[in-house]
């Protein structure tokens, strides 16, 4: 009969086990990555032989205890070794919802037959198999149930991971310590111990559903800054092309006056007067070509609109700047970083006397610098708005963070000496 109970115990340690990579899996996601449960099976064939041996050694202990959650954690680091901090968080969680179900199943049990805890939890009996199989079956049940809703969810958070890991440690102490008293005590179990464990199955099952709803609410953020982000650069896209567009009929217009003069001096065959006014206008045209270049298309675009743009609030403008040939840099990136900074630089100096905005860009070694600075008499660090539009505010600075840090670079913010700058360091 005992062959058949170590039978019955080795096959409730091998579902835990399985059950236990499993919940990893569903929950921690690799790309390069599939749920192999050959792969799951065999290292929870192996971890059951070791528990059971330890098990048989001394059925329920503190030693035990120990051992089984170290290989449980071992478990789901192997299964996610991509992921070692989740999956030892996911380890730890994991237990406490087996503690907590075989300790409800097991009150359960010896409150309604009346007999005292330590038969089912120490000794090899019909009433111990019963609770294992009890316990198991609605184990299973709730992890397929777990793993389906947590399909097709995104890897949750690293800070929401750690608060699951800290909560769910402390819930298994509570679990173990009071199971250990009351084994100690050797007494017939009470109602209030059934409520406080089905009470910590709540918890731990609120917990594990509010850290997915938790990342699910912080990455809808991060998705809502980006599009608010997207449509304001579209927006200001527009804005940029309707001001081309008004200058272009502007130049079209004064074009059109020129040809006008031309013809009224050449019907009074003023040649010296015509030779004058092609001479001016040469000389002015010559100064409407100024065209800076630093070597990249697209940073030269960005640097002569907003220069044409500063100096029409009378800002002066200063650019020092040059890419290297071999400079990994996305163009769409420089347009981010340098088209966020020179604009946060062109809001604040519309307020300052005597404004100025000056953008470094020099290589240096196996690193870009990118100096955006400004005049600036207030203190400006927190980068206060005086936009109506308040929920654009700090939206450009975020993606030039998150940009930088795409590129594994490091950002700078200084404000000292009534200068407010902007240092950004890029490898290349």
């Amino acid at each position: 009969m005992n062959l058949i109970y170590w039978i019955i115990e080795y096959s409730a340690t091998f579902c835990e086990f399985f059950l236990c990579t499993v919940f990893n899996k569903s929950i921690i996601k690799n790309s390069d990555d599939k749920n192999n449960y050959l792969q799951f099976g065999i290292l929870s064939f192996v971890l059951s032989l070791i528990m059971i041996n330890v098990n048989n050694f001394k059925l329920y202990s503190p030693i035990t205890a120990v051992i089984g959650v170290a290989l449980m954690v071992l478990s789901s680091v192997i299964v996610n070794i991509k992921n070692p901090l989740r999956a030892v968080a996911l380890g730890i969680a994991f237990l406490a919802i087996i503690a907590v179900i075989d300790n409800t199943v097991s009150n359960i049990i010896a409150f309604l037959i009346k007999i005292p805890i330590t038969e089912i939890n120490k000794e090899l009996s019909i009433y111990r198999a019963f609770a294992v199989i009890s316990s198991k079956s609605f184990l299973t049940l709730l992890t397929m149930m777990l793993n389906k809703y947590f399909f097709n969810k995104k890897n949750p958070n690293m800070k929401y991971m750690f608060f699951l890991f800290a909560v769910t440690s402390i819930m298994l102490l509570m679990t173990y310590f009071i199971t250990f008293i009351d084994i100690k005590n050797d007494s017939i179990n009470s109602y209030i111990l059934i409520l406080f464990f089905i009470t910590m199955f709540v918890l731990l099952m609120t917990i594990l559903f509010g850290v997915f709803k938790l990342t699910e609410y912080y990455e809808n953020q991060q998705k809502l800054k980006l599009i608010t982000l997207k449509n304001h650069m579209l927006e200001q896209s527009m804005t940029e092309t309707e001001q081309t567009f008004m200058l272009w009929k502007t130049s079209l217009h004064d074009f059109k006056h020129k040809i006008i003069n031309l013809m009224t001096l050449a019907e009074n065959n003023d040649i010296q007067g015509i030779k004058q006014y092609l001479e001016n206008e040469n000389n002015l045209l010559v100064k409407k070509l100024f065209y800076y270049k630093t070597g990249n298309d697209t940073v030269d675009t960005i640097l002569n609109i907003k220069q044409k743009y500063a100096e029409d609030k009378k800002i002066t403008f200063i650019i020092n700047a040059e890419i290297p040939q071999n400079c990994s840099i996305l163009s769409a990136d420089f347009a981010t970083i340098l088209g966020n900074l020179i604009d946060n630089a062109i809001e604040y100096s519309e307020y300052e006397f005597e404004p100025y905005i000056e953008v470094k860009i020099k290589p240096n070694e196996k690193f870009l610098i990118i100096v955006v600075s400004n005049k600036c008499t207030k203190n400006n660090i927190d980068l206060k708005t005086s936009k109506s539009n308040k929920v654009m505010h700090g939206m450009g600075l975020y993606s030039v963070k998150r940009t930088v840090k795409q590129y594994d670079g490091e950002i700078v913010i200084k404000n000292s000496d009534d200068v407010f700058s902007v240092n950004i360091i890029l490898p290349i």
